[in-house]
């Protein structure tokens, strides 16, 4: 445990950078794979070159995720247990249900929405993404408890864009309105991921500068 507490902030910064940069390497390695209209998901599916190496990379990148929220869970501890616990929490439950889930959860070409793996797999993404939002809402409500007004409105300023960028994301699947969106529907996604994961990294560095004093 006390090793699990010291590598905590590199686990955590290991876990956010591979995550986010994994499509934008693997998608080198995908014959037209467009970063601005396809989602990242689709490395994972069965016509991907890099199908085997996502889910993988995935499984990795969760599982850091999960290592991360033991030493979160111990930063946060003297200042107040259930703040600690639900903040470790939520990455944790990130960690396991958006990439874990999703290396070890393979859908088929002809999987619709109701067949169970695609069902597991979008239901426990989408409750991952919302389960990270309350990283920046809870730093953002610390902040503000101790007046620490410039770091309260960054955290609030990433929550208010992710949930802004994940709601264009989301509105592709709505007619009319779909197709208006169809060639940032990418962007959006990753943009939604920048804003969750940036508080998420403070939480390493906050960590890290702790240790050195």
């Amino acid at each position: 445990m006390t090793i699990l507490k010291k590598l905590s902030p590199l686990f955590l910064i290991l876990a956010v950078v591979g995550d986010f940069s994994l499509p934008y390497f693997l998608g080198r390695f995908y014959p037209d794979f467009d970063q601005m209209t396809m989602i990242i998901s689709q490395l994972g599916e069965p016509t991907s070159p890099v199908q085997s190496y996502f889910n993988n990379a995935s499984v990795v990148t969760g599982t850091l995720f999960v290592l991360s929220s033991f030493g979160v869970y111990a930063f946060f501890r003297p200042e107040s247990r259930r703040f600690a616990q639900i903040l470790a929490g939520v990455i944790a439950l990130y960690g396991f249900g958006d990439c874990i889930l999703t290396g070890l959860v393979h859908i088929s070409e002809s999987a619709s929405f109701f067949s169970p793996a695609y069902f597991l797999h979008a239901a426990f993404s989408g409750i991952s993404m919302v389960a990270m939002m309350f990283v920046p809402l809870l730093l953002a409500y610390q902040a503000n408890r101790k007046h620490q007004r410039v770091r309260s409105l960054f955290y609030l300023a990433c929550l208010i864009g992710s949930i802004l960028a994940l709601i264009l994301f989301a509105a592709y699947y709505l007619p009319v309105i779909g197709s208006l969106l169809a060639s940032t529907r990418g962007l959006w996604q990753r943009l939604s991921l920048l804003l969750l994961y940036l508080p998420a990294l403070s939480i390493a560095f906050r960590q890290i500068i702790k240790k050195e004093r």
